[in-house]
């Protein structure tokens, strides 16, 4: 049997008996508000094949000049050099043409596009929408409908010019959440009362011709932006060039992987621990923020709790994983997007977290704990009849046939005896966070407790300090 240590050692994390937040944060609740086919890998569109399907160039454009433009192709499916860490195998190549002796910049947007007018710059030529338009193209309407307001718009993108353009060097991207109401853009009033957030980013270099990962932020600041109506639309658009009409032929952007971020917030209480979970986390990316470590947790032969994995900041966390937060005090704010594939894990094993209130109506079969600290050890101790347990709390349930009277011991593996502070590496740094916090000194240096009982006594004392200090001299 595996030796196990205590999460909180000799009250060396937590100093008086407290009840602990175990928050079940419902991240699911964005799983429909991501835009259709935003890591361009469908192209089946019924009409044009050279469009991705949901998004629109010019193919389909209108406007009294709509005959010339549409006569020339901006849009097509790349394949070759994706970004790295890419899952999908293809990305959207977006062209500027040359009509009739005027630069028509590369578009293509959820919304319609509109050629209105000989000169570039006017504002007859532009991107459109309204989700009272019933038209369609390639399958698809000319808007895309969201219901959620995400902080941010994070995208993959390629520049290149082919005839450089020192005084109009940059690509654009740009996304206006709207109340479905008609909108436009390029227009003299984006800040309009149709707009409820928008995100522009409009100096897209070209990077030394290196992918880059772009995170443009939205804005809900404005004034002059709806502040009463919820959104129900979004227009993305993005251009080869920033300015109207000033690209060059050969100029190429490359666009992938785009996806809304949104954020919930998770509050870790003065033990500095906390659970989380999310029963209906599929396709999404959990990633962890700075000043947090989570460990995933399963089981071992013998039926006890232990982890199984750890992350740190800015890693994702699994699909439907139990998950332990450590961290100091405060509240945290955990980003999410969607992957653009399941991830194949199982949420009905013996160990699951699950939100509190299927206590209220238990699952037949199944115990059920909740993080807690009596005796000032931390552990997951069983739910009692008639204890009142939150909405919104993860509990972890446990099939009868295995469950313990408690857990109070969750099972570290070390992998580097020593690295009390995690960071892969043996140094003074590990003897100072270990001295540390045997004179009780406040630190918000990690403190990973199984490499630091590094004579294997269950105990944290100055002996580990001087085997530490032995095998920092002994390499």
């Amino acid at each position: 049997m595996k030796k196990s240590f205590r999460i909180a050692l000799a009250a060396l994390v937590c100093l008086s008996p407290m009840g602990i937040q175990a928050q079940s944060v419902d991240f699911s609740q964005y799983e429909g508000t991501q835009i259709i086919n935003s890591d361009f890998e469908d192209w089946s569109g019924k009409d044009f094949k050279n469009v991705p399907v949901g998004w629109h160039s010019f193919e389909s454009v209108g406007g009294n000049y709509a005959f010339a433009a549409n006569s020339t192709e901006h849009t097509s499916k790349n394949t070759e050099g994706l970004h790295d860490g890419t899952i999908g195998k293809s990305c959207l190549k977006l062209m500027p043409r040359n009509v009739y002796n005027v630069i028509a910049n590369g578009t293509i947007t959820t919304g319609r596009m509109n050629a209105g007018a000989l000169f570039a710059t006017s504002t007859k030529n532009h991107a459109w929408m309204d989700i009272s338009n019933t038209d369609t193209s390639n399958g698809s309407p000319f808007y895309a409908l969201l219901s959620e307001r995400p902080v941010a718009l994070s995208v993959w993108v390629k520049f290149t010019q082919g005839t450089a353009q020192s005084s109009h060097p940059y690509a654009t991207v740009s996304a206006a959440i709207t109340n479905g109401k008609r909108y436009q853009e390029p227009t003299a009033d984006n800040d309009s009362s149709v707009v409820i957030g928008y995100a522009k980013n409009n100096t897209i270099s070209t990077n030394g011709g290196q992918w880059q990962h772009l995170y443009v932020p939205f804005r809900y600041d404005s004034g002059n932006f709806n502040k009463t109506d919820a959104p129900k639309a979004i227009m993305v658009t993005f251009s080869t060039n920033a300015d109207p009409g000033q690209g060059s032929v050969g100029d190429v952007l490359l666009i992938d992987d785009l996806e809304l971020v949104y954020t919930q917030t998770v509050t870790i209480p003065d033990c500095g621990y906390a659970t989380l979970t999310n029963v209906s986390m599929k396709n999404h990316k959990v990633v962890i923020p700075e000043g947090i470590t989570a460990y995933t947790l399963k089981a071992n032969a013998d039926g006890e709790l232990l982890v199984k994995d750890t992350y740190k900041a800015g890693q994702v966390l699994p699909y439907n994983a139990a998950v332990l937060l450590e961290g100091a005090p405060g509240t945290y704010e955990f980003q999410t997007t969607l992957y653009d594939k399941e991830e194949s894990v199982v949420a009905e094993g013996d160990f699951c977290l699950v939100k509190g209130k299927e206590f209220n109506t238990p699952v037949a079969g199944y115990k059920y704990y909740h993080l807690s600290q009596q005796n000032y050890i931390l552990g997951f101790y069983p739910v009692s009849n008639g204890q009142k347990i939150k909405d919104w709390e993860a509990l972890l349930r446990v099939k009868e046939s295995v469950a313990a009277k408690d857990y109070q011991n969750v099972l570290y593996e070390p992998k580097l005896a020593g690295d009390v502070n995690s960071d892969g590496i043996l140094n003074i740094a590990d003897v100072t966070t270990i001295v540390n916090r045997l004179l009780g000194k406040s630190t918000t240096t990690k403190f990973f407790i199984p490499n630091a009982d590094i004579n294997n006594d269950n105990t944290i004392n100055i002996s580990d300090v001087s085997e530490l200090v032995k095998i920092l001299l002994n390499n």
